[in-house]
């Protein structure tokens, strides 16, 4: 022990520890190119941050001089001529959400902008809009008839006539419109149904006193006559007519007047729906009226957002303008702010003034913030990230992640950037794995020396582990030498004590009977023949490990072979009362062996099996052919053999177990020159074994054996 623990300390002094410290300078000059490589990529970053910035800013500026150019001198409101510029220059910039006009900063125009309705109280008075029905003798008589008297087919005669002596198509709607209505109050249904629609074909769009067109009125009493009439194809069909309509912006409505109408036909639709009449496929109507309920959320979004910028942008657009602005070299201001939900990105452009005029009017555009995204931003990071290595993210002020990369940001944020002044409140951050080190160290510019270095360190550490494995196992081979010294010093001199002191009783005739010195003579066989098993144990293995065995190989009958080896046996032992059974399952042909190997390998297992029998005295020596092969099986009952030790049973010198069997006599050699005789035979063996319950050992040869040496 001392020995090897001065090896391994002049070991450790002379050349880990300097390999240690080689190793340690090296990676720290891979740590250090692993930080100037990520300070680089850092930098690589940044500017390539700076490029997707001045992108989205370049996208903007396009737009704003398109605006510019078609407004150069427009200050009033859009003639017909420049609303055709409007609509083209819309059309042609993706990035334009709405184009307005700003008057006296009180007033937001939206000219191009297509909403479901208007905010309530906001619509313009029609100029074109009759004065009533009150003009007309014949029309008040007919009113009196209707609302004081009550007489139904004295107004209905009184409407008709009044009819015929009307010339202004308007005021025809509103007669046609007092028709219907007392039809339907005389139960005159499918007539009232008839002149609605006619209403509808020619006279939609009259507007009634308050401001309301005529059309979706008389569009839902056709839905509601309809259904009363049973009709539900028709009243379906109407109902889905009057939908489409309203959300086509056929009629300028107000916001209630519009919820009215759709909430109406959607319930109509949905009771047709729900009560399956007979004879209509219904399956068509219902995706198109999911496809209807969709677009009527997304247009009422849209709506909503342009009614909030209506009413809410002049305040802020006044700030702006008036507040100035560090833009000295820009004919356009940019601004973003929010209106109650809504958030809007603006930029205004002043037009350019006739000298000695003054206005206090702008255009400006409202930019489209998810197209700026998808049509702007991501192409320039893809264009500036390609690699995919790099992940990043675009939040907004609130920390909602409104676009990201392919690949989901993960760990630290390794770059935060907003973008240049007056673009939309948003914050693009880079998300990149660290380096790795083999990375780092194979593309370092030290990489060179370090490999050497760690390559040093390596093999070092390497020496220094076979160094210990190669001491540590000559010192476990010396022990078990010494041991085996020691264990066959013992060997022999207990059998040569034990003949020495039977030879001399034998010889001063201190023997009381012959039967007492029959069992000195048996007593003398059997340690004489122990010590020939021994010696011949020894010289084998020796043999063998120096390559000077030689087998002599001949048929041999090894039934009479086994019955020779057991005899033997059974008479050295029979004094103990161990009984050798022998068995034989199947006629044994002849196999080519060595005898006296192939007996003296037999001899040790029985041997072994004797010595481990513990308290049982039976031994089982089995023959067999088992296909191609005979087997050969020496069975115990002893104390068979732990599962950990089975696999090094065939060492040298090896001897496991517990303290018990330990203290069983043996040179540790004989399984192993069991293996060595086997193997030169060409076969193998095998031992299984329960500890309390016995061992077997099996000895397979091939049958066709052939010669060895």
């Amino acid at each position: 022990m001392q020995k090897r623990r001065r090896i391994v300390l002049l070991f450790g002094l002379g050349i880990v520890l300097p390999s240690l410290l080689l190793g340690y300078l090296a990676f720290r000059g891979i740590q250090n190119d692993r930080a100037l490589v990520e300070k680089e990529r850092l930098e690589d970053t940044r500017r390539a941050a700076d490029r997707v910035t001045r992108a989205v800013d370049d996208a903007i500026t396009l737009v704003e001089e398109a605006l510019a150019k078609t407004f150069a001198y427009q200050i009033e409101k859009p003639s017909a001529e420049s609303a055709s510029a409007l609509e083209k220059l819309a059309a042609g910039n993706p990035l334009i959400e709405q184009v307005f006009y700003l008057k006296d900063f009180k007033e937001v125009r939206l000219p191009l902008a297509k909403l479901l309705y208007v905010a309530d109280g906001s619509r313009e008075a029609n100029s074109s809009s009759p004065a009533g029905l009150g003009n007309s003798a014949e029309i008040q008589a007919a009113q009196r008839l209707e609302f004081q008297q009550k007489d139904y087919p004295g107004a209905l005669a009184g409407y008709r006539q009044a009819l015929k002596h009307v010339n202004d198509p308007r005021l025809e709607g509103l007669v046609l419109n007092a028709i219907a209505r007392v039809q339907r109050k005389s139960g005159l249904l499918k007539e009232a149904v008839s002149t609605y629609e006619n209403i509808v074909r020619g006279h939609s769009a009259i507007i009634i006193p308050g401001g309301m067109p005529l059309g979706p009125s008389a569009s839902l009493e056709i839905c509601l006559l309809s259904r009363e009439l049973k009709d539900f194809a028709k009243s379906l069909q109407t109902s889905l007519g009057l939908y489409k309509s309203l959300l086509g912006r056929e009629w300028t409505l107000e916001r209630a007047e519009f919820d009215f109408f759709v909430q109406r036909a959607k319930t109509l639709i949905e009771e047709v729906l729900a009560g399956q009449p007979p004879g209509l496929d219904l399956a068509p109507v219902r995706g198109d009226f999911q496809s209807l309920r969709a677009e009527e959320a997304e247009q009422r979004n849209k709506t909503e957002r342009m009614i909030a910028f209506e009413q809410g942008a002049a305040p802020a657009l006044e700030a702006k303008l008036r507040g100035g602005t560090d833009e000295t070299n820009r004919s356009f201001s940019r601004l973003a702010f929010d209106i109650g939900s809504h958030s809007y990105f603006v930029s205004i452009v002043r037009p350019t003034t006739p000298p000695g005029g003054a206005s206090d009017a702008a255009w400006g555009i409202i930019i489209d913030a998810e197209q700026l995204r998808e049509n702007a931003l991501r192409p320039a990071l893809r264009d500036y990230f390609p690699s995919g290595e790099t992940a990043w993210a675009i939040k907004g002020n609130d920390g909602a992640v409104l676009l990201s990369s392919e690949n989901p940001p993960a760990g630290p944020v390794t770059l935060r950037t907003s973008f240049v002044s007056d673009t939309p409140d948003w914050n693009l951050e880079f998300h990149q794995p660290p380096p790795r080190l083999i990375r780092t160290f194979l593309l370092s510019r030290r990489g060179l020396y370090s490999f050497v270095f760690l390559l040093i360190a390596g093999i070092l550490v390497f020496g220094l582990a076979l160094t210990i494995r190669s001491v540590s196992h000559e010192l476990e081979l010396a022990r078990m030498k010494s041991d085996f010294v020691s264990t066959v010093s013992h060997e022999f001199k207990s059998p040569l004590t034990s003949i020495r002191q039977l030879a001399e009783m034998l010889q001063s005739g201190r023997v009381p009977s012959e039967e007492r010195r029959q069992q000195y003579y048996d007593v003398l066989l059997e340690q004489s023949e122990r010590l020939a098993l021994l010696t011949d144990n020894i010289l084998s293995l020796a043999k063998i490990e120096e390559g000077r065995a030689e087998f002599a190989f001949e048929t041999t009958d090894i039934f009479a072979l086994l019955s020779s080896v057991v005899s033997s046996f059974q008479e050295r032992v029979r004094h103990e009362g161990f009984d050798i059974e022998l068995k034989a399952q199947s006629p044994i042909p002849l196999v080519a062996v060595d005898r006296t190997a192939l007996s003296q390998a037999i001899t040790n297992l029985i041997d072994n099996a004797i010595k481990y029998s513990g308290d049982s005295r039976k031994v089982v020596v089995g023959a067999s052919v088992e296909e191609q092969f005979l087997a050969i099986a020496v069975r115990d009952f002893g104390v068979g053999i732990n599962k950990e030790d089975i696999d090094r049973v065939f060492e040298r010198f090896f001897r496991g177990g517990d303290e018990l069997t330990r203290t069983v006599k043996g040179s540790g050699l004989g399984l192993t020159l069991v293996k060595e005789i086997v193997e030169a035979h060409r076969g193998r063996i095998q031992v299984e074994s329960e500890p309390g319950k016995g061992s077997v050992f099996s000895i397979r040869l091939p049958l066709a054996q052939g010669k060895g040496s």
